[in-house]
């Protein structure tokens, strides 16, 4: 394929797909900031101006909603693993239920508390409640990782080497034209299929490959602004062409790089699993005797 053939290919068009997506999702990240920033000074506010007690009022209903909200987390559990409760509804829906209620909860609780631990049982279940949470957002990360989404279903090494292959096919005819982008791409294929000896070296090589990445895709940049210089590749010069062709070898290094951690990733959300569900079983034991305590005492 010659080089003009190259440039006219759909591969070079501008990425407004891909732009589109990256402004959804820089605009959902300052959405998140805002309402971490909002909530943070509402917490403040909640501490140090006394707004309402815990234990009446809006705080106490802050507590039970708080608490059903962490003991529905359960129904998503016990949902896959009952034959009866087959029938009950997509299994993404109540996935998603445990998302939201494993964050709305806490938060609910945390008000309700004031920010502020009193007695020595409801120093436990809100210890134990921070554990969950922290453990539940280890694990939307290393689902994430996974599977088809955060609500997708779960993928497989077969069906990432079949996109991976896609991948490299696509970009191949700009490879071949691209001698030092193609040095590049070739050089990170044979960092993430390396296998260190030891299992310090390859923790080091799998907790290291994402900055690799980066800062492979920081070379194929200067590169590729180096081909476009060229005369042979004038074409490259608008910034959509260059775009449009950063975006392709990037997906190619991210799905490389997924490749080689896929297997890594499954065993430790198989591990993350063994720990997550004493913890919320530990939580549940906690606020319920911590609600015990409270309207005995």
């Amino acid at each position: 394929m010659s080089s003009q053939a190259t440039l006219k290919s759909p591969l070079f068009a501008p990425a407004r797909p891909l732009r589109m997506e990256r402004v959804r999702s820089l605009a959902l990240r300052a959405a998140a900031a805002a309402i971490l920033a909002a909530l943070v000074l509402a917490g403040w506010s909640v501490r140090h101006g006394a707004h309402y007690a815990s234990g009446k009022g809006l705080g106490y209903a802050l507590g039970v909603v708080g608490g059903l909200l962490m003991l529905g987390l359960l129904l998503y559990p016990l949902r896959k693993r009952f034959r009866f409760m087959q029938q009950w509804g997509a299994l993404k829906h109540w996935f998603r239920f445990h998302m939201v209620g494993g964050v709305l909860g806490p938060l609910l609780v945390l008000f309700h508390s004031n920010f502020k631990v009193g007695s020595f049982n409801a120093a436990v279940a809100l210890s134990s409640m921070l554990l969950v949470v922290a453990s539940g957002l280890i694990g939307r990360f290393l689902y994430r990782k996974i599977h088809h989404g955060l609500y997708g279903s779960h993928a497989n090494l077969k069906e990432l080497e079949q996109a991976l292959a896609q991948q490299l096919e696509a970009i191949e005819p700009v490879l071949r034209s691209m001698p030092p982008v193609k040095q590049e791409v070739e050089r990170f294929a044979a960092l993430v299929s390396q296998r260190p000896a030891g299992r310090g070296a390859r923790a080091a090589q799998f907790l290291l490959l994402g900055t690799r990445r980066r800062l492979a895709a920081r070379n194929l940049r200067r590169k590729l602004a180096a081909c476009a210089g060229a005369e042979d590749h004038g074409m490259l010069a608008s910034r959509a062409s260059l775009d449009a062709l950063l975006e392709t070898l990037d997906s190619a290094l991210q799905a490389a790089q997924l490749r080689a951690q896929f297997s890594t990733y499954e065993r430790l959300f198989s591990l993350w699993h063994v720990v997550h569900i004493p913890f919320l079983c530990m939580l549940v034991l906690t606020a319920t005797v911590h609600v015990v305590a409270v309207h005995a005492y």
